[in-house]
């Protein structure tokens, strides 16, 4: 099948379409110039290093419109608008596996807290808010307990042994247990462990555990329960976050749906956003825009 566009096109007339374009560039360099122009339901930067249009068939019918409308427009807005999609952030990932493995950690530090639905009322409609309470559940309230009570002279009364309540404890068992067959054997099944400790030892085992051996002390469960220990593992997680090909192997945590991937915008578009609104402000610093207009 043909298509015979040149007679679609015969019957075209020509005419200056209408729009309005501005230049920006430092007076002795070109480095980071770009344009910025409106035509009906377009915003459009191009220039060194930006290329991107925002589409917006209401808000830009007109061009004090659109340029009110893109100078007081969130971000995200923005990039929406512009069709943009976010990319993959393997740095925000990997903060989000470590704050997956820190929260029970911190939690039985410092105590647990209690979520409750409170309902109110404002401009007489009810309205609802999560109120947030702290326990006093933590070791680190046990510890201040035991303070008063050594202050109070009650010591003797007090009924905790904090050595062995303290969840940053992981200690090696001695049942003789270190002889079997690790293909088939957990690796906590040789220590002694807070369950705090578990989404932490699951991603020592993705990484640096998978291969090991209760007869070696290099690399035991007990390294998650030191800076040092979950510094190397934030290591190894971050090499592969960086990596396409490996960035899915042996994690658990994926697998599980405990986290999944973040997407985020990338500089570069973030820089073409606020090279328009920077466009934008100062064409409207410029008295050229009409600001009683009102964004369709």
């Amino acid at each position: 099948m043909s298509y015979d566009h040149a007679a679609r096109l015969a019957q075209h007339e020509m005419k200056e379409a209408v729009c309005r374009s501005f230049q920006f560039k430092r007076p002795s360099s070109s480095a980071y110039w770009f344009n910025l122009m409106w035509i009906p339901g377009k915003l459009i930067l191009t220039g060194d290093g930006c290329d991107m249009t925002l589409t917006h068939h209401h808000a830009c019918s007109s061009f004090d419109a659109a340029i009110k409308w893109a100078s007081c427009s969130e971000m995200d807005y923005l990039l929406r608008a512009a069709k943009q999609r976010q990319e993959y952030d393997a740095h925000a990932t990997l903060q989000a596996i470590i704050q997956w493995a820190n929260a029970p950690v911190i939690e039985a530090l410092n105590g647990g807290v209690d979520e409750r639905c409170v309902q109110y009322v404002e401009d007489g409609h009810k309205k609802y808010r999560t109120v947030r309470t702290p326990r006093r559940d933590g070791y680190r309230h046990l510890c201040q307990e035991y303070r008063r009570s050594v202050a109070a002279g009650t010591q003797d009364d007090f009924c905790d042994d904090l050595e062995a309540t303290d969840p940053r404890r992981i200690a090696r068992r001695k049942t003789g247990t270190e002889y079997l067959d690790m293909a088939t054997a957990a690796a906590t099944d040789f220590y002694d462990f807070d369950p705090c400790w578990e989404n932490w030892l699951s991603l020592w085992l993705d990484t640096l555990g998978y291969d090991w051996d209760p007869r070696l002390s290099r690399r035991t469960p007990a390294m998650v329960a030191t800076h040092d220990g979950r510094w190397r593992v934030k290591n190894e997680l971050e090499r592969r976050l960086e990596e396409p090909d490996s960035r899915f192997i042996g994690l658990s945590c994926f697998f599980q749906d405990k986290v999944g991937l973040i997407c985020s915008w990338t500089h570069a578009q973030k820089y073409q956003i606020e090279a328009i609104q920077h466009a934008c402000r100062q064409i409207i610093a410029a008295g050229l825009v009409d600001m009683e207009v009102e964004v369709p």
